[in-house]
């Protein structure tokens, strides 16, 4: 059975000319016993070569397999199983797809990006562990159980259905023949983890593996797809799956959510009961945690974050949109204060700024990154035109961007473009990801209002450098500072880049880049609602996964980032006329609603405090170590209530009118 491409086709052929995947007569395990049915008992193609059946059977089984074209790139299988014993019978089976091109990529979505050769961490690298062969549950992948596997001419996707649970509850693995090296694509049911459980941050349990239990004359029937296509670009063999996958698994239209006044209300309320001091100078502090007692407190550390998970500029530019809306003088009081404290203490001589507040205790001597110093700067300028629209004039706060980005100016690499991490005193200290990504946008946004030409040609030449490295690759790294892997938060500045870039030149090639990086950050966006138990925090809560995004290969679980970037989807739909933008901006927006408290939502038997949101949601076989109430069930949520999420929607509010 092949897929072949034929008279710029994708059709099914008994025949292996102009093949491009074969589909493999049908596997199961049994008793640590791979086997393979190899009699066929009939076959029919249809004469438009868009279905075919095919009947093996043993002594043991019967399999009734249905392959149909269903678009230009999809193919749905179907598959009913038959125990044809007399006993009871505790089997997995298997769907193996051979890709029949020398493979340049493989991916499994949220999980392995090419092996994951970036980075040390010790999350799941390569095909194998120990000599044996990867194998992930179906719940860990952002659309269900899917492997691929592509070159510039073809990509492979295989994924299961999400029509029933028993189609849903599935497992995949990319291994290689020993014999051949030609690359395998599989298919599990149910589900199974092997040789080892990726359980915590670079952390390992046993492996874990289900069986389907058939009776005498019991049948297992289940549902797969298999996408073949061109890719549209180089390396974005996973677009076409993605589109399908719109399409299969539709939208997320039945969560509901809080209205836009009342989001809005109780986000200000928690910016506002984060500021407190550090020794005597105002900010917002990173976030709530539980005391030893139960209770919600500060984080013990200290953080006032410029940007990343703190969003102290951000929140300062929320609380002026306050203002202007609603009139509250105290919103606009205590940005000033913030602001200006941030700008006077925490900018170094060099121009750099200073991620944490209590960097002004030794300024020279501390260290930051880009992704805090390039978006606190773009929220700088933000903030600075808001104010400027109310007559008030603080140029300090855009000379403060205007540091940063002269620095970066004089200091920009051919090799590493912006690098990862730099002592204030000038010293790059760490060269490394894409992370320096996220100064294009101060960048663009400080173009816009100074109309000084050598920001925009900075900005256009490094994100050249950046998008043909990282994002033409699909593979972004190094933005989520508490990892140091592939990622998903790294693609956020691309976007914002592309979009600002599009806006501020009309250069269509902006628009490619938008594409680009939109659907890298939707391949890690969850395009289906996983099955839990009655008993989960997920069901409890009826928390939809669907929507959510995982945040990278190193940590396995399901947070709000999405929020950030559901503006961009919306102009990218606008400048492309591609509908299905707007669609997902809608799905990551739906999602990130969740979970807000209204100040008498109760979790864990504590009462949340209004606004806030928690931090991460262990949606597979993963958790971080510690985390409260975490009782190794899949389906948990932590206690983390972290300040990002929040501003990240209030800034998606902001845009809107309300």
């Amino acid at each position: 059975m092949y897929i072949i491409y034929s008279n710029g086709k994708f059709e099914l052929s008994e025949n292996m000319d102009h093949a491009v995947a074969k589909i493999e007569a049908p596997i199961y395990v049994e008793n640590g016993e791979e086997k393979q049915l190899m009699a066929v008992r009939g076959s029919q193609t249809s004469a438009d070569s868009c279905k075919a059946a095919y009947t093996f059977v043993d002594a043991e089984n019967l399999v009734e397999l249905t392959i149909e074209k269903q678009s230009d790139t999809l193919f749905y299988i179907r598959r009913n199983w038959k125990n044809l014993a007399e006993e009871t019978r505790n089997i997995q089976t298997v769907l193996r797809i051979k890709p029949c091109f020398e493979v340049k990529k493989h991916l499994i979505p949220n999980v392995s990006i090419n092996g994951n050769e970036f980075g040390n961490g010790l999350e799941p690298k390569g095909l194998e562990r120990d000599g044996k062969k990867w194998i992930f549950g179906y719940d860990r992948v952002s659309l269900p159980a899917m492997t691929l596997t592509e070159n510039d001419d073809f990509a492979v996707a295989l994924f299961a259905s999400a029509e029933d649970e028993a189609s849903l509850v599935s497992s995949c693995s990319i291994s290689k023949d020993k014999a051949t090296g030609a690359f395998i694509q599989e298919l599990i049911h149910p589900v199974v983890e092997q040789p080892v459980t990726y359980s915590t941050r670079d952390g390992y349990a046993e492996g874990y593996e289900t069986f389907i239990e058939l009776g005498a004359n019991e049948t297992f029937d289940c549902g797969m797809y298999l996408s073949v296509s061109k890719p549209m670009w180089k390396n974005y063999g996973a677009v076409a799956a993605l589109d399908s996958a719109l399409e299969i698994f539709g939208d997320n239209d039945y969560i509901q959510t809080p209205t836009d006044k009342e989001v809005w209300d109780r986000s200000i309320t928690f910016a506002k009961s984060l500021i407190t001091h550090y020794k005597d100078k105002k900010g917002f502090i990173i976030g709530f945690g539980l005391d030893e007692k139960g209770n919600f407190v500060y984080r013990g550390d200290e953080c006032f974050e410029l940007a990343w998970c703190g969003q102290n500029i951000l929140y300062c530019r929320m609380l002026v949109e306050d203002y202007i809306r609603f009139g509250h003088e105290d919103s606009l009081a205590q940005a000033l204060e913030i602001l200006d404290t941030r700008v006077k203490y925490a900018t170094a001589e060099s121009g750099l700024l200073a991620a944490q507040l209590s960097s002004s205790d030794n300024l020279n001597a501390a260290s930051a990154d880009t992704c805090n110093m390039g978006y606190g700067a773009y929220e700088y300028v933000r903030v600075y035109e808001l104010l400027k629209k109310i007559g008030i004039e603080k140029p300090e706060y855009l000379q403060a961007a205007k540091g940063m980005c002269d620095f970066f100016c004089d200091h920009y690499s051919e090799e590493y473009g912006f690098g990862k991490q730099w002592r204030l005193d000038g010293v790059c200290l760490d060269e490394n990801g894409a992370i320096g990504a996220f100064v294009i946008p101060a960048l663009a946004e400080l173009y816009k209002v100074t109309g000084e030409q050598k920001y925009l040609e900075l900005a256009e030449k490094s994100m050249e450098f950046y998008v043909h490295r990282d994002i033409d690759d699909f593979c972004c790294t190094a933005g989520a500072l508490d990892t140091s892997c592939v990622d998903k938060e790294t693609s956020a500045p691309f976007l914002m880049s592309a979009v600002l870039l599009y806006e501020i030149t009309g250069k269509d090639i902006y628009l490619e880049y938008g594409k680009k990086a939109a659907y890298y950050f939707i391949s890690w966006m969850f395009h289906y609602q996983p099955v839990y138990s009655e008993t989960s925090e997920i069901t409890k809560y009826n928390v939809s996964i669907k929507g959510l995004t995982s945040v990278s290969t190193q940590h396995h679980h399901v947070d709000m980032y999405g929020g950030i970037v559901v503006p961009y989807f919306y102009k990218l739909a606008d400048f492309t006329g591609d509908e299905r933008f707007r669609v997902r901006g809608d799905m990551l927006w739906k999602a990130v609603l969740q979970c807000i408290s209204d100040g008498t939502l109760v979790i864990h038997d504590k009462v949340r405090p209004v606004g806030s949101q928690n931090e991460a949601i262990f949606h597979c076989r993963w958790a971080f170590h510690g985390a409260q109430h975490y009782s190794g069930e899949r389906g948990c949520l932590n206690d983390w209530l972290v300040a990002w999420p929040c501003a990240f929607r209030l800034s998606v509010l902001a845009e809107k009118e309300f």
